[in-house]
């Protein structure tokens, strides 16, 4: 029912993380758990195991029958592959509103009483869970923007084994 409402979840081309034509936004924009975009060396991590991805209502290069460009609603997907909780800081600038409506930590995934956070607001994901997040208030343009309350993210070390894994992988 979600993707059936929402044309942000069906977009016919891949994401790339690039402007759409004719406009300055990006169709996907990623954060790390501190609320920042995510760098190059956060990508090529063997610990990236935990991000954001912002999918914007209004940055759609898909166009109606009529020509218009098909807008919707800006949904925020939070990942987490690790094992261990991690506290996630909400992007975008200052009094915006997001509310929780999917939480695969939860047994009927789908939230029956959403709660509503705050930018810069920590969420709390558990380990190998994924969270989906509205935007109800404030703009598209203002989500977009790396968290006011943004704050440093440190990797934790691998492990031997995962350092070993690494290794053999290459």
């Amino acid at each position: 029912q979600l993707r059936k409402e929402h044309p942000v979840f069906r977009r016919p081309k891949f994401l790339k993380g690039r402007r759409v034509p004719g406009s300055e936004i990006r169709d996907v924009m990623w954060f790390n758990p501190g609320g920042n975009q995510m760098t190059e060396e956060e990508w090529t991590s063997p610990f990236a195991r935990c991000l954001g991805m912002l999918l914007s209502g209004d940055a759609t290069d898909v166009l109606k029958f009529e020509g218009e460009p098909v807008h919707d609603e800006t949904f925020l997907l939070l990942i987490n592959a690790h094992y261990e909780p991690i506290a996630f800081v909400l992007p975008g600038q200052e009094h915006l509103e997001w509310k929780l409506i999917l939480n695969t930590s939860e047994v009927a995934g789908f939230v029956a009483e959403p709660k509503e956070f705050a930018s810069g607001d920590d969420v709390d994901l558990d380990g190998r869970a994924c969270c989906l997040l509205q935007l109800v208030g404030g703009t598209q343009a203002q989500a977009r923007e790396e968290s006011w309350k943004k704050r440093r993210v440190d990797f934790p070390r691998l492990t031997a084994e995962e350092e070993r894994a690494v290794r053999g992988a290459n």
